[in-house]
């Protein structure tokens, strides 16, 4: 837009001149293009779209209740009590590691610039930042998330104020998307007080013993990679959560997409939930188990029972904020491409499975059953947490895989379900008439040995 000035009747006026719509409407393409392009790397706000659905009772999914990490929730009155915390912990960092405060702060000066661009430069809360405050700041937040993360508890009061008294808001503030501060700014202060290993050791151990439930320890171990640049914590979770997926996973063969199914509907059909024992997370795999005949051997076996394998998960107040956000971070960078699991959405896909397999809290309790979910939360609440959330969920590739699999189980069994579905819900009675039928014939056995001479 160009302002120009004309004279009329010896007064100046100024004229607003607006350029043709096509060159307005090309550059403002342009403009978003080269933006998106940068989207992988970006710092996002939880997605409007799914801020009320998702985000939890009073956004607790979405907003940090003790820390704020970058400028999105910086100043927020009820965070306030924390950043003297954060002065006290970059101090320790510094005296720990040998440094001046002077030295390490002008490391993280050198890509404050950088590390600006990962946010959203229009929003007020960055804007509001000169580039010095700025670069304060990403010092701050990061050696305060590095000495969280740090297992040295030599400094009594951080433990106590950082770790022992914060329960587990910290777990969750430290994975809430728009409470992110970008990996390059982590990366450096990794890199100089030497603390790579202490990340590693923290992730593991938090993602195996309260997401995994105790397992999957080597997704950490054998896929972690130093010189991997995620854009912040929580890319870096959803990355290794993820690695380990085969490239075949994610494939829709057909175009026919059933209804969904409960566990108790797959159990009817003849398809048995079990825990995978993949070495990586949200798997989803759907096999057919052979029956051998009795007399034919393997020979002739017959693919007739299905097992449905999928990843167990451990779901507690803080794990359930970690998947909210890791889903809410897949919908912001989701793309469509030639990868059959490109479209990013893979914590996505794997909740929408689960929730589809719960209709009753009576699923809920056979899921637990069957080691699937371990939690503290009742069955209800686990319901009303996969079902709320499921409902405003994309559906990803994954997803309909596992739907299209069932489908095809059930059209190509047909004769088999209506035999097995008889039996699955008359078994008891029919064990029961056999076992009368097995006195019976005993009791007129008896009778016919008595008349024989």
């Amino acid at each position: 837009m160009n302002i120009s000035r004309s004279y009329i009747n010896n007064s100046t006026v100024d004229v607003t001149i607006i350029p043709p719509i096509q060159e307005r409407v090309k550059k403002t393409f342009e403009r978003l293009e080269a933006d998106f392009c940068k989207n992988e790397r970006k710092i996002h706000r939880f997605p409007q779209g799914l801020r009320r659905w998702i985000g939890g009772e009073g956004d607790r999914y979405i907003v940090p209740t003790f820390v704020a990490l970058g400028p999105y929730h910086h100043g927020e009155p009820h965070l306030q009590k924390t950043e003297e915390l954060k002065h006290a912990a970059a101090h320790y960092l510094c005296m720990k590691s040998g440094r001046s405060v002077e030295e390490v702060y002008g490391k993280v000066l050198a890509v404050a610039g950088e590390a600006r661009g990962c946010y959203n430069n229009d929003d007020n809360a960055v804007a509001q930042f000169s580039d010095d405050e700025f670069a304060e700041m990403m010092f701050l937040d990061g050696c305060f998330l590095l000495k969280y993360m740090n297992s040295d508890y030599g400094c009594s009061l951080l433990t106590n104020r950082m770790v022992l008294s914060t329960g587990p808001c910290m777990l969750r503030d430290i994975m809430l998307l728009e409470n992110q501060i970008p990996w390059l700014v982590l990366d450096t202060l990794m890199s100089t007080f030497s603390m790579s290993k202490c990340v590693l050791d923290f992730l593991k151990e938090v993602i195996t013993g309260f997401i995994l439930g105790g397992t999957f320890m080597n997704v950490f171990i054998d896929g972690w990679d130093e010189n991997s640049r995620p854009p912040h914590l929580l890319g870096l979770v959803r990355s290794y959560l993820i690695s380990g997926i085969p490239p075949d996973e994610g494939i829709v063969d057909g175009d026919t997409f059933s209804i969904a199914s409960s566990a108790a509907e797959l159990a009817e059909m003849g398809i048995r939930v079990i825990p995978s024992k993949a070495e990586w997370f949200t798997d989803m795999n759907l096999k057919t188990k052979k029956f051998a005949l009795p007399l034919f051997g393997e020979k002739f076996a017959l693919s007739l029972f299905g097992e449905l394998s999928l990843t167990p998960l451990f779901l507690n107040d803080f794990s359930a904020c970690w998947l909210v956000n890791m889903t809410a971070l897949e919908a912001c960078t989701a793309t469509l491409g030639g990868h059959p699991i490109s479209d990013g959405f893979i914590i996505s896909s794997y909740l929408s499975l689960l929730a589809m397999l719960m209709d009753k809290e009576e699923d809920v309790h056979e899921l637990r059953a069957k080691g699937l979910i371990h939690s503290f939360f009742s069955n209800k609440e686990m319901l009303a947490f996969f079902k709320g959330l499921a409902r405003h969920l994309r559906l990803g590739s994954r997803y309909f895989t596992i739907i299209q699999q069932i489908e095809d189980y059930k059209h190509n069994r047909r004769p088999f379900i209506v035999v097995h579905k008889f039996f699955y819900h008359n078994w008891r009675i029919i064990v029961k008439l056999v076992s009368i039928a097995s006195v019976l014939v005993g009791i007129f056995k008896a009778i016919l040995s008595l008349k024989r001479p």
